[in-house]
């Protein structure tokens, strides 16, 4: 088994995705639940890692998401890449996700012209 690739969030990362947890906390208090909701949050977290420059899996942001559906997480890591955000490096990495019984996640690197798109 492969060890855990990490990409330890920078203050400046976990502050936008905080800012993405209370958009999402509001939104939700106010329209109640929504798969709408849930893609804007995982977005800014996907677009915050790619502010940061380096390689990534969902196991680096996943923790700091509130409670979405875990299914379209990975439907935005797709989007993200048809967007030419992110790019699959090849490699992965075991899920830190206790259901998953450590299956393999694939690790991401930003596109690097994406750096200036969401910024």
């Amino acid at each position: 088994m492969s060890a855990i690739v990490e990409c330890i969030p920078t203050a400046k990362t976990r502050a936008a995705i905080a800012a993405g947890r209370r958009a999402y906390r509001a939104s939700t208090e106010e329209h109640g639940p929504s798969d709408e909701w849930d893609r804007r949050v995982i977005d800014r977290a996907i677009r915050a890692f790619v502010r940061q420059g380096e390689p990534f899996s969902v196991n680096d942001f996943r923790p700091l998401l509130p409670e979405v559906r875990k299914c379209l997480i990975s439907r935005r890591l797709i989007a993200a890449q048809e967007d030419g955000l992110i790019r699959w490096t090849g490699r992965v990495t075991p899920s830190t996700l206790p259901s998953t019984k450590a299956a393999h996640v694939h690790v991401y690197k930003p596109v690097s012209e994406a750096h200036d798109a969401v910024a």
